[in-house]
């Protein structure tokens, strides 16, 4: 059993309880947010909130058996409110009347085994009944504070497993040492090696299935027996569209135990006429002999659906898993083992690409892939050819109507292929590893501009900016931004940083660090396409936001969709109360003009503002007659 009492709480996640009793006290209206944490004699104000009037300093002590709220919070494992302790007879003795907090309001917090750590709990210097709101906000916070704890507790749980299996590792090392010596002769021992090696060549060691190269040879003999025959094969490729996300979210040890789940219950959907086998990282691989192949995939498909579609629980927590699948058909697309294999895999990677359930290998298939190889070849030599430039897209006060910065966009121009829009070549350049070296073309292109901009103006210019999952994970773009700033003398609160959920969920660690960096730097941070993903509201509270920008969706049918309207209206809202800053994307009439001016919307930006222009356009247009947009 661990000593929760010896676990250290670190400082980033302390920080971040910070900012979470900080927000409470705000959000609620009083003058204390704590959590408290227990000791064996004493109770410890772990973390305080910054606000007036707050008597309880960080790290002071108080010695327990006194009568303290917190105190029986823990005894009880239950929520305590007393909404005045002077005329409550069970209170009006209590020691935190001397410091002017009457009412109060706490629930316990937990360590996952159960051991309990302290309370979260507000206080207040007046009567107050804690209104459902204050309750529930409260409620919210301790399952973000419990989540740490949690995190806490495994990592030490992990590093006590691997001491044990160390233990063991070693202990199990004796017995083979002493076995080796008991076995009879060179050949049984031989015989022995060579049996594993050979298991381990045809299976895969994490879900036991086949492996590619046992699914390649069981292939190669199906294809022979059905060559002669009016069979077809058919080969399906099955890969988890999210997987990427929940090992990003839950971690690698959760993501083998997903891929052992989903392995087994594919199994269970097969019959003994379908071949199963595990190919690479994530894909699944399922051979099915069929008089009609599409017919016969597509009703195996959908039978798979519904059997995968229930969450898996995993360790707790429950994941679910949407597919994507490719298809390809012997003898149709090929005869040769490896071929459909690959042909079943590019299939399935253009499911994802046009985020379609399946698609079967044809002629179209390979096209796109032709096309993908085309403007990968392509893209090598795009930025040392100058055909990437970067345009700009007018950000625009909505009340004032005047002109306050730019967004830079990245444009791609081919002498062969014309242009190319960012949906196709960004996420090859992320894939080819260019995506750092585009990415800071444009952030020094920006800069510069921003700059000449900004002093032919005479007054503040901001340049908002894109920023890749690949590029957060490079440890030098802080400081190759810092230099970039610094050498063009450009203001760092005139730079901001556009991050999109994506951007967090590839290494949510990394970017936490990143995050806080640019804020060290006084650069701004937008979250964009703010609503469309599923976890925004949780980033707002893990990262420290300037700006939201609404997704152009919300805009695009506020005129004719009241959803739509109303979800605009609340980003707004939620906005002012976390005192952020909010961009309307997509503002293409007068009509979502006006509607996002009446919201008191600070910026707006979208086609009747401005469209996208190369940068002496928009010198032209916006910097040299200092106009307003409309």
């Amino acid at each position: 059993m661990i000593d929760t009492r010896q676990l250290a709480v670190p400082e980033q996640m302390l920080q971040h309880w910070q900012k979470t009793v900080d927000l409470i006290a705000e959000i609620a209206e009083i003058p204390a947010s704590l959590v408290m944490r227990v000791h064996e004699q004493q109770i410890e104000v772990f973390a305080t909130s910054h606000s007036d009037g707050n008597p309880y300093p960080v790290n002071e002590m108080a010695n327990l058996n006194t009568g303290l709220y917190c105190e029986t919070v823990i005894q009880t494992r239950q929520e305590l409110l007393v909404p005045n302790a002077l005329t409550d007879q069970d209170w009006n003795q209590n020691p935190d009347i001397e410091l002017g907090m009457i009412s109060y309001y706490g629930l316990p917090l937990n360590w996952p085994d159960g051991q309990p750590f302290g309370t979260l709990c507000m206080l207040d210097g007046k009567e107050n009944h804690y209104n459902r709101r204050s309750k529930e906000l409260l409620a919210r916070f301790r399952e973000t504070l419990e989540a740490d704890l949690k995190i806490l507790y495994q990592q030490h749980q992990l590093i006590l497993n691997n001491q044990q299996l160390e233990q063991r590792v070693k202990q199990r090392t004796v017995e083979l040492e002493k076995l080796n010596h008991r076995l009879a002769s060179e050949i049984d021992r031989r015989n022995a090696a060579e049996s594993v090696l050979e298991h381990n060549r045809r299976f895969d060691p994490l879900t036991g299935l086949p492996n590619r190269a046992s699914l390649t040879d069981t292939l190669g003999n199906m294809i022979q027996h059905y060559a002669s025959s009016r069979q077809q094969l058919a080969v399906i490729c099955l890969g988890p569209r999210n997987f990427k996300s929940v090992n990003h979210s839950y971690g690698h040890m959760i993501g083998d135990e997903l891929l052992k789940a989903l392995g087994q219950r594919l199994q269970s959907g097969l019959t003994i006429e379908h071949s199963v086998a595990r190919g690479n990282g994530d894909e699944f691989l399922i051979l099915l002999p069929c008089a009609a192949a599409t017919d016969a995939a597509m009703q195996l498909l959908q039978q798979l659906t519904q059997r995968l579609s229930p969450a898996f629980e995993i360790d707790h927590h429950q994941i679910s898993l949407s597919f994507n699948a490719g298809i390809a058909v012997a003898p149709t697309d090929s005869t040769e083992p490896l071929a459909l294999l690959q042909k079943a895999s590019a299939a399935m990677a253009v499911s994802k690409e046009q985020d379609q359930p399946y698609c079967f290998f044809s002629q179209q298939t390979q096209a796109e892939l032709d096309k993908r190889y085309q403007l990968e070849s392509y893209m090598v030599d795009a930025l040392r050819n100058s055909e990437l430039s970067v345009h700009y897209q007018p950000v625009v006060s909505v009340q004032s109507r005047q002109i306050i910065g730019a967004e830079a966009l990245l444009r791609w121009n081919n002498p062969q292929l014309g242009t190319i829009g960012p949906e196709q070549f960004i996420a090859i350049a992320e894939k080819t590893g260019q995506i750092n070296e585009i990415g800071n073309f444009v952030l020094r292109s920006a800069i510069q501009q921003a700059k000449q901009w900004q002093d032919r103006l005479g007054r503040p210019f901001s340049i908002a900016i894109n920023i890749s999952p690949i590029q957060i994970s490079d440890p030098r773009l802080v400081q190759q931004i810092d230099q970039l700033l610094r050498c063009y003398d450009l203001d760092p609160r005139s730079l901001e940083l556009e991050v999109t959920e994506g951007v967090l969920l590839q290494d949510s660690y990394q970017a936490e660090i990143v995050l806080r960096q640019l804020r060290d730097l006084h650069i701004r941070v937008s979250l964009d396409d703010f609503g469309t993903g599923y976890s925004s509201l949780s980033y707002l509270q893990k990262y420290a936001f300037d700006t939201l920008k609404i997704d152009r969706s919300f805009i695009t049918d506020s005129h004719s969709n009241a959803q739509d309207r109303e979800l605009a209206r609340a980003i707004i809202a939620l906005a002012r109360k976390l005192n952020l800053k909010v961009i309307a994307e997509g503002v293409e009439t007068e009509q979502h003009h006006r509607f996002i001016q009446q919201e008191n919307c600070d910026y707006g930006q979208g086609y009747w503002y401005g469209v996208p222009v190369p940068a002496d356009t928009f010198d032209a247009d916006y910097i040299g007659s200092s106009r307003t947009a409309h």
